[in-house]
């Protein structure tokens, strides 16, 4: 099994969480369970079927190589490797305000979780910068950025049910503009409602296009950001966990120990621990 975390929090129209590769056994099963970020494995070799659960039914897909399936965050999902001839897949984690965009382009849903190519060479196609990121580790933050937003191209490129999106450029100016506005004032101690006054809209509107937009309410991403914020300061600070959550807008440190909590799946010590020896082993 080949695992790497992504370290950089730096980007947020696409957020990596952590990608790899992993050659499974015979019957070997995740689930059914639920995960916190968007996921996309796409599979090399061999075969195994993928369960979803949603509120119009149950979905069951038997799977190959050269096909891959979408998992989206916060639905049961349950997957598993055949018997006989176990799948090969490679995978990436993440999220930002422009996967939801990204993932309704080349036409993928929770209803609609498979991907299948438009022909079966294009697959390779389509998987190939993904791969390229797992066979060069020396890649710099910015590089397997670009990669990864070439993996995405070749994903929509070469998808059979690929399909345009509406212009709505006001809109995606009002995103922008919020994650402008935020990156500014993380820090302050600032609220939805000194958001949409920056933006000249009504409170109300101004959440309902957001959610619409990214798929995240404006405050699941002030959160979010300030704890990927967070980050930076665990990874490359000794600063006390009081002194990072002033840092990042939390006068009160057992607030945002809960938030980190919720965002990473760990307390922020235990974080800090665990990324500061990755960061120095890979020095």
């Amino acid at each position: 099994m080949q695992n790497h975390l992504f370290l950089s929090n730096d980007y947020f129209d696409i957020t990596i969480y952590q990608y790899g590769r992993q050659q499974c056994q015979p019957h070997h099963t995740f689930g059914p369970a639920m995960r916190s970020h968007y996921l996309i494995h796409c599979i090399l070799s061999g075969t195994g079927i993928y369960q979803s659960h949603t509120q119009k039914g149950n979905g069951c897909y038997p799977l190959r190589a050269g096909q891959a399936f979408l998992i989206e965050p916060n639905h049961i999902i349950h997957y598993s490797a055949d018997g006989a001839d176990p799948w090969q897949y490679i995978w990436i984690e993440f999220d930002g305000l422009k996967a939801k965009e990204l993932i309704s382009h080349a036409g993928l849903s929770q209803d609609r979780p498979i991907f299948n190519a438009t022909s079966p060479d294009k697959s390779n196609e389509a998987f190939a910068p993904l791969l390229y990121i797992l066979d060069h580790p020396e890649l710099l933050p910015a590089q397997i950025m670009g990669y990864t937003y070439l993996f995405f191209g070749a994903l929509i490129q070469h998808s059979s049910t690929a399909r345009p999106l509406p212009r709505d450029d006001i809109k995606k100016f009002y995103v922008q503009s919020t994650a402008d506005y935020i990156e500014n004032h993380y820090h302050e101690d600032i609220t939805i409602e000194d958001i949409s006054r920056h933006l000249g809209l009504n409170r109300c509107y101004f959440s309902k296009l957001f959610k619409k937009m990214t798929g995240k309410s404006p405050q699941e991403f002030l959160i979010t950001y300030r704890i990927h914020k967070s980050c930076e300061y665990l990874r490359s600070t000794n600063m006390s966990i009081a002194d990072i959550a002033l840092h990042v807008g939390y006068p009160n440190q057992f607030h945002f120990t809960r938030a980190f909590k919720n965002i990473m799946n760990m307390p922020p010590n235990q974080w800090r621990k665990r990324n500061q020896a990755k960061t120095i082993n890979n020095n």
